[in-house]
């Protein structure tokens, strides 16, 4: 290769070098750092470990460990943790709107002299940062702040300080217990209407007192929502001593939750104030309120919490259906994710809508259930109008008898189970089709 084409490919090499360090690669780097510094604070929120607030005689400190913010000043507590990241987020990745320099050095014309709120952030690196929160502008979309004891004045967004114009109960934790739902394995419940005990059982729960049930899973996953996602209205007392003046010496109801760890959530409630009813945990010292909705949420009855379906089974579980109802005696069997017909014989391998027969017993519930069924109701199910009979996986049998309509009622009772339960006629309705009525268009 000659020395003058070696220059200029070397030229080249170095030329396109240039271009991508400086223009693209540095490019990019200086568009970024143009970015941050039009921030309040040109770093992460993720470096941030310690946020103070000072407003007028008022401080609080808040510190995060792990991922966890707590408040350590003026009480040591677990915080809020979407309102402490909402201020963490919004004093580093919100945009200042001005940045200007008065010409009079005053601090008093933009509210600056005695500053509505002061924030103070401390890094991971140990260095601190300073906030400073002056009066609205003329507008009322932003305020005018102070960063770092800097000369100059800048305007940002009014959410920036409505995130951070808290007070102590804004900024705790007003959950009334840290665990998940899904965690939760036993519940028990103590309540003006009775005393109840449930177990989880795999995917599903039962009632293990006043007796053995299957229980209602989808009802009890709600009572469990509430517990575990109601939060405090009011913190009473920072530390509980006279219980009694409260209602929690001999509490109005008692919600305890374990976990499979064999931990032991408890909640009580105690007298009833206007809308509100005093609360205790065992997790923590303070008194509470809490709504009403909790309250109501929590006193249950048998009914509410027992299972209502015309049987209790899993679709995925059963292999194998039988139903005789006005029209015709027809079974359908699984194959592979299909279900299909054996008979009637003139149908026989046709693919069926399993919705069909599935759905009216998954999405019903009962109206009344009797434990103990009169002569009447024992006469009405001595001939049913549709029977069904589903076979699970393992080869266990579960038959369900319809009885005929009497008015807008019909009878039910499976074989699990001695009770009668009532149900509207829809149930009769949407089993007593024709074997047309559930074909799948192309088995036609």
């Amino acid at each position: 290769m000659r020395k003058s084409t070696l220059i200029v490919l070397l030229m080249a090499i170095g030329l396109g070098a240039f271009v991508y360090f400086y223009e693209i690669k540095g490019g990019k780097e200086r568009e970024e750092a143009e970015e941050k510094a039009k921030q309040i604070f040109p770093f992460d929120e993720k470096e941030i470990t310690e946020i103070t607030l000072h407003r007028g005689d008022q401080t609080f400190v808040l510190e995060k460990r792990d991922d966890t913010w707590f408040i350590t000043r003026p009480i040591h507590t677990k915080a809020e943790k979407y309102s402490v990241d909402a201020i963490a987020r919004n004093v580093t990745t919100t945009e200042v709107n001005r940045r200007f320099t008065p010409s009079d050095g005053k601090l008093s014309v933009y509210g600056l002299d005695d500053p509505k709120i002061v924030v103070t952030v401390k890094l991971k690196s140990g260095e601190q940062h300073r906030l400073a929160f002056g009066a609205e502008d003329f507008t009322g979309g932003n305020r005018y702040v102070r960063i770092d004891e800097r000369s100059e004045i800048a305007l940002v967004p009014t959410y920036v300080f409505s995130s951070v114009d808290k007070s102590l109960f804004d900024l705790r934790d007003k959950s009334l217990f840290d665990v998940e739902r899904s965690a939760v394995k036993s519940l028990e419940l103590e309540t003006p209407r009775g005393r109840f005990a449930l177990v989880k059982q795999g995917d599903d729960w039962r009632l293990e007192r006043p007796r053995v049930l299957p229980a209602d899973s989808s009802e009890v996953s709600s009572i469990l929502s509430k517990l575990t996602f109601a939060r405090m209205t009011e913190v009473v007392v920072e530390e509980a001593e006279d219980l009694k003046a409260y209602g929690l010496d001999h509490p109005t109801l008692v919600a305890r939750l374990r976990t499979g760890g064999g931990e032991e959530y408890e909640l009580l409630l105690g007298k009833k104030v206007n809308d509100h009813y005093y609360g205790k945990t065992n997790r923590r010292r303070l008194i509470f309120k809490v709504g009403t909705d909790v309250f109501d949420k929590l006193n249950t009855t048998l009914f509410d919490l027992r299972n209502k379906k015309p049987a209790p089974f899993h679709r995925d579980d059963i292999v194998r259906l039988r139903l005789k109802n006005e029209h015709q005696t027809l079974v359908a069997e699984k194959s592979e994710d299909k279900w299909v017909l054996k008979e009637p014989t003139e149908h026989k391998d046709k693919e069926i809508k399993p919705y069909k027969l599935f759905n009216p017993l998954e999405f019903s519930d009962a109206k009344e259930i009797f434990d103990t069924p009169s002569e009447k109701l024992e006469a009405a199910l001595e001939n049913p109008a549709i029977e069904v009979e589903l076979t699970t996986k393992d080869g266990q049998t579960i038959t369900i008898d319809i009885s005929k309509r009497t008015d807008d009622t019909v009878y039910v009772r499976n074989s699990l189970s001695p009770a009668v339960m009532t149900f509207g006629v829809d149930l009769f309705n949407d089993l007593n089709f024709k074997v047309e009525d559930i074909l799948q268009k192309n088995a036609s």
